[in-house]
């Protein structure tokens, strides 16, 4: 019998939880799935670790050389069987409902392409230390997430069509660590939706060698490579340079702030919402979602921007401030900056 779902999982040196992370899939509750394991050239014990468990759902695939973690995906997509593409990482754990109410989750909600579930986090030792869940209640939140370089799913709980992965050929290598926000973002532009199962069926481990920490200024630099792309795709102007780093929260530094430069990248950003509203034809709720999220995160200031050009920069610069809790983190550092140059200089004085 055809399976229903194919649980893709690559593997790099996963020796230390890679027994845990094995043995979560083989107990869960749905149980027609095939579960492939891409080894991308394992230096330890991960391929014996592999062998060792006497299943027939389990089928390895062992890369003759390294090739990458995107790579080796693709190469597992190419052959996986199941209608339903299941992501899962070697350090994680699947809690045991997991592909069952996933799949359930579609068969309610034909039109979607994506889900993900609530996780937990835990450290080393297995300990629950924090909590990822995330509402995506319509298309523009799906879209916001993407718009502020935000992965809008988390991978590792991910379940996709496999349609999808054919229609928009799989991940990109040029992207590297970031190829999942990557591809998440053109599924985005072609209007196709996502959603997050309300359940927790996942315990995300946080450890110093996890991928996400040892690539992570590699995995910043890729996703804004691949955000720019998008911010290309609806706006009008030729350098949104400023607009970029604006929506990742890179710049407006206080000790630096240009009235002038601060109003056009505003208005820039209010442009690229009606643009995104236009193109993608969203509806009033999807653009109530978009906004949400977008000045949740940025800050009303550059919301209201537009209407305070009037005041003079001192008063627009603690306004905007005000109304952009995420900028107070650059105003702290500009009053620490100041307070030790003011205590310098009054000690330089004293001496004199």
């Amino acid at each position: 019998m055809k399976p229903i779902v194919t649980v893709l999982m690559t593997v790099y040196n996963g020796k230390n939880y890679l027994n845990e992370a094995i043995e979560s899939v083989l107990c869960q509750t749905l149980t027609n799935y095939e579960f492939l394991i891409v080894d991308d050239a394992s230096t330890d014990n991960s391929i014996e670790i592999i062998n060792s468990y006497n299943d027939s759902r389990i089928k390895l695939l062992i890369n003759k050389k390294n090739i990458g973690q995107t790579l080796s995906l693709n190469k597992g997509l190419a052959i996986a069987q199941g209608k339903y593409i299941a992501r899962f990482d070697q350090d994680d754990v699947c809690l045991p409902r997991r592909l069952e109410e996933q799949v359930a989750f579609f068969n309610k909600n034909p039109s979607i392409s994506i889900v993900c579930s609530r996780e937990y986090s835990i450290d080393k030792q297995g300990k629950r230390i924090g909590v990822w869940k995330r509402d995506l209640n319509n298309y523009g939140a799906f879209l916001g997430y993407i718009i502020l370089g935000l992965n809008p799913v988390w991978t590792p709980s991910v379940m996709f069509t496999k349609d999808v992965f054919l229609q928009l050929g799989g991940f990109d290598v040029a992207y590297g660590p970031a190829s999942d926000f990557e591809f998440w973002s053109r599924i985005a532009l072609k209007r196709l939706n996502a959603k997050v199962v309300p359940e927790f069926h996942q315990l995300r481990r946080i450890h110093d060698q996890s991928q996400s920490n040892l690539m992570a200024d590699e995995q910043s630099q890729s996703t804004k490579k691949a955000l720019s792309n998008v911010i290309k795709y609806f706006s009008e102007e030729e350098d949104n340079k400023d607009l970029l780093n604006a929506l990742l929260l890179e710049s407006f530094k206080i000790n630096k702030f240009n009235k002038k430069d601060f109003l056009n990248v505003s208005n820039k950003i209010n442009t690229l919402i009606e643009n995104i509203a236009l193109k993608t034809n969203l509806n009033k709720d999807e653009v109530t979602s978009l906004k949400f999220l977008m000045f949740k995160r940025m800050g009303y200031g550059f919301n209201i921007a537009s209407s305070l050009n009037f005041l003079p920069l001192p008063l627009f610069k603690i306004i905007f401030y005000l109304a952009s809790p995420m900028y107070l983190i650059s105003l702290r550092k500009f009053v620490l900056v100041m307070r030790h140059k003011i205590r310098a200089l009054v000690s330089t004085l004293k001496n004199i």
